[in-house]
């Protein structure tokens, strides 16, 4: 009775173990994910101050800095929800600018806090032009990847994300902008940061390694038994 007892204990843990593994080894992968999104949001030393700039950089894969002269377009404003900031629920405002020539842009204003009351919207006022400043980064998918949900509140929209709601016509990415609004928004960049990936993969690994040990220890007081 005592050795089947033991093979029941293996039988068990040797999956626990290579679970364990496979945890710390997707902890790693998506430390590495991490990396590699920082340096695509890292911005260079190159600013973009004409739609001509624009229309050669390589607004899809490179961050830029941008600074530029816009009129906003306070007619439809897209508030994405359940965005944290110090511990705080609320908004990151989105719209649509353009800038001389007609060139429409996709600029992250800022964060606002949400009220207490899930049926109402903060009162965002934009200024009819603005010189804008910020980051200029791709859309990545922690924007768009659930769906929007779309709840129309009067002139603005409520959503859970991007997906389906940036216009056709503007331009590839967005403006993180920087001013505008009280809170500038953190914009893609993660709110886990790889060390904590690695910390968590050290975690995993030194369970996997202990259990490990642990049934090791069994197997060989079950073959002396």
């Amino acid at each position: 009775m005592r050795v089947s007892r033991k093979w029941w204990f293996l039988m068990v843990a040797l999956p626990i173990v290579g679970l364990c593994a496979k945890a710390g080894l997707w902890q790693l992968d998506r430390a590495a994910e991490k990396e590699a999104l920082i340096d695509r949001l890292n911005v260079g030393d190159q600013v973009l101050t004409s739609a001509s700039q624009l229309a050669t950089a390589d607004l899809e894969r490179t961050a830029y800095r941008v600074d530029l002269d816009v009129t906003t377009d306070p007619s439809r404003l897209v508030f994405v929800d359940n965005r944290i900031q110090g511990g705080r629920a609320g908004y990151e405002v989105f719209g649509e600018v353009r800038v001389s020539g007609g060139t429409a842009l996709w600029v992250n204003f800022g964060w606002v806090e949400a009220p207490a009351r899930r049926e109402l919207l903060p009162r965002v006022v934009l200024p009819e032009t603005v010189r804008l400043s910020g980051r200029w980064v791709p859309v990545t998918e922690s924007y768009t990847m659930t769906e929007a949900a779309p709840e129309v509140m009067g002139a603005a929209v409520r959503v859970q994300s991007l997906a389906g709601q940036i216009p056709d016509a503007v331009f590839p990415g967005m403006i993180i902008a920087e001013g505008v609004l009280d809170h500038d928004a953190l914009g893609p960049m993660p709110r886990l940061g790889p060390a904590t990936h690695y910390g968590y993969a050290v975690q995993w690994f030194l369970m996997a390694t202990v259990l490990l040990g642990l049934t090791g220890w069994v197997a060989v007081r079950g073959l002396k038994a």
